[in-house]
């Protein structure tokens, strides 16, 4: 059994890259939900919060900071994003990470200025494989963020996309319920790594001088 969720229109609308889709090719998996979040009082989603990080690049103190929630995706519904097909999760970017600079760097072959950036994976169902997309984002106020504690079905701000390529999450990292992301920082790199399950992924920011 499925259900549609035609508000996930509005989200392909926006990226558009899969013209056409229809409400009903749009179909969210009842089991996923059951099986990776396992609904009721003990839902996780509800211990969703958002995370933050931060770390020096150059000589410039919190230059990265990253705040994300902390989703409990589990291995069927991150399947869905990595394998695609016309379930509801592999029809809708996922922003995941709110990305704030406070100098100039370098990510994903761009140089970007200082501001805030929004980071959303994209399902191999939008894309011919799994990526990710780095997209202008504009708060609507100090510290503000798009991210929304305990929703784990948050919509990707409308923003152009600045860069993007494909990404892969390979085995080997620790063991972890929910998903993470760390900065670690190398003289005039940052190393930010994304890890859900046993997997991670790592991009490194290099500093623009």
């Amino acid at each position: 059994m499925t259900l549609v969720c035609t508000g996930t229109l509005t989200l392909v609308a926006l990226l558009g890259l899969t013209p056409g889709v229809s409400p009903a090719a749009i179909a969210w998996p009842a089991g996923a939900l059951q099986n990776d979040m396992r609904m009721g009082e003990n839902d996780p989603r509800k211990a969703t919060t958002i995370q933050t990080t931060s770390a020096k690049l150059g000589n410039v103190a919190d230059a990265v900071t990253v705040r994300y929630l902390n989703l409990p995706w589990g291995p069927q519904t991150f399947g869905y994003i990595e394998n695609g097909g016309n379930q509801f999760y592999s029809m809708r970017t996922w922003p995941i990470a709110h990305l704030t600079l406070k100098t100039r760097a370098k990510l994903f072959g761009r140089e970007f200025d200082p501001g805030d950036y929004v980071l959303a994976i994209v399902p191999k169902g939008l894309a011919h494989r799994m990526g990710m997309q780095v997209r202008s984002f504009r708060p609507s106020g100090e510290g503000e963020t798009f991210l929304v504690a305990g929703n784990v079905f948050t919509e990707t701000p409308a923003g152009s996309i600045l860069a993007s390529r494909p990404i892969e999450f390979k085995p080997g990292a620790p063991q972890s319920d929910a998903m993470r992301i760390s900065l670690t920082a190398k003289k005039n790199t940052v190393e930010m790594t994304i890890n859900y399950g046993d997997r991670s992924f790592t991009e490194k920011l290099t500093l623009v001088k």
